[in-house]
């Protein structure tokens, strides 16, 4: 006499290690997302930007190894604060900051932190 064997059950795929893969690929996303608050400089258009803005902001470009240029002249960075007083520019005046590719974070940091101990407000605009 042949027996046969029990039918096999079949069980339901496991997903403990879908959930882990899912959790693992939530924790990378949330960690290696940014949420930086980027600041602009508002510039206004037409009728609606009369009158925002008494004078245009000086413009500070940042170069690599300490080279700046102030609204085109080419200056360095030790000369920052001389400059800004020999053109006039009182601290009330907005100055937007341009930060070339070549720059390093340490000479936009530079910059931002010398204007700031001298009284001028910056704004960091990017390209």
């Amino acid at each position: 006499m042949r027996l046969s064997a029990a039918p096999k059950r079949s069980r339901a795929p496991g997903l403990t290690s879908l959930i882990d893969v899912i959790f693992l690929l939530l924790m990378f996303f949330m960690l290696a997302s940014t949420f930086s608050v980027y600041q602009r400089l508002d510039v206004g258009t037409g009728k609606e930007g009369a009158g925002q803005m008494k004078e245009a902001p000086v413009l500070l470009r940042i170069f690599a190894e300490g080279k700046l240029t102030l609204n085109g002249d080419a200056l360095q960075a030790e000369l920052l604060l001389q400059s800004l007083k020999e053109a006039g520019i009182e601290q009330g005046r907005p100055i937007a900051i341009l930060a070339a590719k070549e720059s390093t974070v340490q000479d936009v940091v530079t910059a931002l932190e010398m204007l700031k101990t001298a009284g001028w407000s910056a704004t960091l605009v990017g390209n």
